[in-house]
């Protein structure tokens, strides 16, 4: 018995359109996933009051070097000159983001100048292992 032979329109082919469509939502996905904000919110729905006030929240946030160097808003700055920017924009809270190989003291000089300035919320900012 011998086999007939397909015609041109009778072959199995591949149809790439959904291949791309598909691989384009793959990609899309994990690009949200990329760039999504490692904070989470909680929708809460805050109950009405009769009286408030509006209050501004200033943090300051510093990032604490290897070598103990101190970098605020993107240039380095020493412990004088925090403290200096502390007393004049009196902030509510203080982000400190050290180096994990940061000695102990470097933080420590640095959480003394916010106590001194009366920072209400010292925070130390870690990150979570995936």
């Amino acid at each position: 018995m011998r086999r007939r032979r397909l015609s041109y329109d009778e072959r199995a082919y591949i149809d790439v359109v959904p291949l791309v469509d598909t691989l384009l939502a793959v990609f899309l996905f994990l690009a949200i996933l990329a760039f999504q904000s490692p904070m989470t919110f909680l929708a809460v729905k805050l109950p009405f009051a009769q009286e408030g006030e509006k209050k501004v929240l200033s943090t300051m946030r510093v990032q604490v070097l290897k070598d103990g160097s101190y970098m605020y808003e993107g240039k380095k700055v020493s412990l004088e000159e925090l403290d200096k920017e502390m007393q004049t924009k009196q902030p509510g809270s203080l982000v400190i983001e050290a180096d994990e190989d940061t000695l102990h003291k470097f933080v420590v000089a640095l959480m003394d100048i916010a106590k001194k300035e009366k920072v209400q919320d010292v925070i130390i900012a870690t990150r979570t292992r995936r």
